[in-house]
Formats: C-alpha cells, structure tokens, sequence
C-alpha cells in the first residue's frame, strides 16, 4: 500500500509508501481511495519561513529506523523545492529555548509531536515581537486531540494533507490563571514555577484526568503509547476517587466533590473517545465536561467512560455535567482539603502542574481568549 503523490506542472511523482513494519500501522488505517492524491501546487503556508519542530521524546520516542523526517519529509521536501529549518529536540527545554528566540515574523510550524510540544512553544514564545505564525500538526505523540480535532489520525495521511492545505483559522487559546507559586510537576517530582497566565490549546483538567495522565507519564508506561492512559486509569480507580473543589461559572455555583473536571474545544481524545460532541476546535469556546464522586458506587466512572467511546453519549446522562463555556463566561475552580500533592495536579495540555500547598491560595479562573499572543497572532493552517 502507498500514496501516490502527482505534482503539476512539474510531473513530479512521489511515492510516500506505508511500510508496516516502519510506521506501525494496519491495513484498518488506511483509505484506499486516498491513495492517489493530485497536488496542483505548493500551498502558501509551505512557500514562507517553514519550521520543523521534531519532538523526539514524544510518543514511543525516535529511532533511525522509524524516523519520519529522515526517511519522509526531508526527501520529500527536497524533491518539491520546500525550504525549511528542521529543530530536533534535544532536551526538555528544547522547545522553550527555540521559541523564546523565535523571530520569524511569517511563519509555519510543524510539529512532530503531541499535543505538549505545542503548548510549550505557544507559552513560550517571546511576546514582544510582531508576526504571524500557522501551525500544523503531524501526530507523533500519544496524545493528539489537536491533529484529530483536524481529522489527522496517522503520520502519514497528515503529510499528504499538509500538501493540498489551503485555509488558516484563528487558533484560539484559553487562559488559565492558577495561584502564584503553582510548578510543573514531572514524574512527581516539582519543577521550576509557571509563568501565568498559562496557554492551553485542547485540555485543561483536574481530577481522574488529570491523575491518568500524571501518573502514566513515567518511561515504564510511556513504552506502552496510548494504553499507558488506560493502564493508568485502572491504577487510580483502586483508590476513591474524590476531589474536594467548588466552582462557578459567572455567578452560578456548583458544589463538589467531584471524580472527574475537564475543559476543552475539543471532539476527542482519542480517535473514539468522543469526550465533546458538540466541540470544534475553529470555534472560540469551551465545554466543560464533569461529574461528582459517588462514595458508595465503584463502577460508576467507567461506566460513564464507556458512555464516551459510545459516541459521546456521556452527555445525556444527568449525572454529568456538560456546559458551554463562551468568551464572556469566567469560570473559577476553587480547591478545598488539598494537602495532598495527588489533589493539587492539572493536567494542561499533557503538562501537569500543581498548586501550591497552601489552601487559602488554592484558586484557578480560566476564560476563552483569542488567537493572540502579546503581538503574535496564531493560526491553524488546514
């Protein structure tokens, strides 16, 4: 199987193919109608500065076996006369650095990544300088609900597609402002202090969520891809899962405990957890997705879960919560009873961070923003 590419005018064909054994995928994957794509012309986005962001680390890691850049792209690239800059990660503050220095006032990025190597840039990006930047996603990590929320569910197709796109939509952020002294935990271990507001781009949770995510994130599991949140997820149910918080939206309160919290502009998480179904990442509005702890029930969060990957048919059950939240809506989540690190962590964007011990500072207000950062302007090219 392999996807056929025909530039024009130039007659140019080049043949992307789909080795099994190299990309890890299945026949199931794989739309044979698609195999044969007509590509009339380089796509504007790919005619300015074009950068590579090649996250190394993310999913199931590198090798040069199964390297997407050497053995695709930079041939690929190469034959069409696109010219780029490709960044390889070499540490955790690789991306931090690049774009803390990112100067380029006419970008496109394209991450080889997940979801948190695109956070990282957007947050870290230098806010003084004046451009415009269109990012694209190539779905590396483990979790990819930016490139699904653009219908990009394998590496391969999302490189055919990146040469036949001719739109850009505004990439809208969300702003959260957790309390002075709130660090990044990694591996449970605490980090250097977030910079607020903090960015985010398709999640921000607290509770189960974030707890799956926050306790998968270790070299043992991370081995295992997307099961890894699975895995984990079966290790927190062996615990109660309650999460002593209030929160409101605008002037209307709602009462914990609660088991699970999320917000997102996504559909899914995962190609068939439908955890959004009225999401849309080119809309600047969020849903809020959540349910409280039912002490004496041990099976009632997986059977919502199930409900999720049942089409989304969580949202019909009146023991969730599901609320749109718009630019003019302000939401606050404020934390009660949480000493315990495993109560103070929030998954942003698959980053975890964690609020300080201190439970008279324990407060975090999240509020739609735009698509501008200091004087960037940010856009999803599609």
């Amino acid at each position: 199987m392999s996807y056929k590419l025909y530039f024009e005018p130039k007659n140019l064909e080049i043949e992307l193919v789909n080795n099994e054994s190299f990309f890890q995928y299945t026949e199931e994957h794989v739309d044979k109608s698609d195999a044969d794509t007509i590509v009339n012309a380089i796509p504007d986005g790919l005619n300015r500065g074009v950068y590579i962001i090649d996250s190394i680390n993310s999913g199931i890691g590198r090798s040069d076996e199964k390297n997407i850049y050497t053995h695709i792209i930079e041939p690929l690239f190469k034959s069409l006369g696109i010219k780029h800059h490709h960044y390889k990660t070499s540490s955790a503050s690789s991306i931090t650095e690049f774009a803390s220095n990112f100067q380029d006032q006419d970008a496109t990025v394209i991450f080889l990544s997940g979801d948190t190597s695109i956070n990282e840039f957007i947050n870290a990006l230098n806010p003084v300088v004046t451009g415009s930047i269109s990012i694209y996603p190539v779905p590396i990590g483990t979790g990819n609900s930016f490139a699904l929320s653009l219908g990009l569910t394998d590496p391969l197709k999302s490189i055919v597609q990146l040469l036949q796109v001719g739109k850009k939509s505004p990439l809208y952020l969300y702003a959260a402002n957790p309390p002075k002294g709130t660090r990044y935990l990694v591996q449970d271990e605490l980090k250097e202090e977030v910079e607020l507001p903090i960015y985010f781009i398709v999640v921000f949770s607290w509770a189960f969520h974030a707890s799956l995510v926050a306790d998968s994130d270790t070299p043992e599991l991370r081995k295992h891809g997307i099961q890894r949140f699975r895995m984990a997820a079966e290790n927190n149910l062996s615990r109660e899962q309650k999460y002593e918080a209030d929160f409101s939206i605008n002037d209307d309160a709602v009462e914990g405990p609660f088991a699970y919290w999320v917000l997102t502009p996504s559909k899914k998480f995962e190609p068939t957890f439908d955890i959004s179904p009225k999401g849309d990442i080119f809309d600047d509005n969020l849903y809020l997705i959540a349910f409280r702890t039912k002490p004496s029930d041990d099976a009632y969060i997986m059977d919502i879960m199930k409900q999720v990957y049942d089409g989304g048919s969580h949202i019909n059950n009146p023991d969730v919560i599901y609320r749109e939240i718009t630019p003019d809506d302000r939401v606050q989540l404020k934390l009660r009873n949480s000493q315990s690190l495993l109560k103070r962590r929030f998954c942003v964007d698959g980053s975890i961070i964690a609020l300080p011990d201190d439970e008279e500072n324990s407060s975090i207000t999240i509020q739609v923003k735009d698509n501008a950062l200091g004087t960037w302007k940010l856009y999803i090219l599609h």
